[in-house]
């Protein structure tokens, strides 16, 4: 691959990224409307299959990512191999840059690790708080009922 296709592919994956990460909070997010509105007052079987089904979405995106995250560091390593030999201009320099350790806040870490760890961490918070949400939080249903009565009767 040329630069220009490398960093062409490295660029898309940032749409790519953030595609998946629009998808897992939505997935979240109706995963916590749900709990709102019935699985939090379904019985455990009813709340197990629905962490689990929950579970299995959130699996696959993960897998997804791993697979991504491999794709970028090829991707990376192409960059570097081409810095090596042909030099880079000052787009695959830039790109090359966000790799760099020490690039980030911080120090030692490079801008992509501190992406990495952030995406990661985020997941698994999200993923134990669902786990509290489904199995240990007590749902309360806030459904007022109406009545609707007629005057002058």
């Amino acid at each position: 691959m040329s630069e220009a296709e490398v960093v062409e592919q490295l660029v898309e994956f940032t749409n790519i990224l953030l595609a998946g990460v629009s998808v897992f909070f939505t997935v979240v997010g109706a995963y916590v409307t749900a709990l709102n509105y019935f699985i939090g007052q379904a019985t455990f079987i009813a709340r197990l299959m629905a962490f689990l089904f929950i579970t299995v979405t959130m699996g696959m995106l993960a897998i997804v990512m791993v697979g991504a995250q491999f794709t970028q560091q090829g991707l990376i390593a192409r960059l570097r191999e081409l810095d090596q030999t042909d030099g880079l201009s000052a787009a695959g320099r830039a790109v090359l840059a966000n790799a760099a350790p020490g690039m980030a806040i911080g120090g030692g870490a490079s801008l992509d690790d501190v992406v990495r760890f952030a995406l990661w961490t985020t997941a698994g918070l999200v993923y134990a708080a669902l786990a509290w949400m489904t199995f240990v939080h007590k749902w309360k249903s806030e459904i007022v009922p109406v009545q609707i009565t007629t005057q002058g009767s």
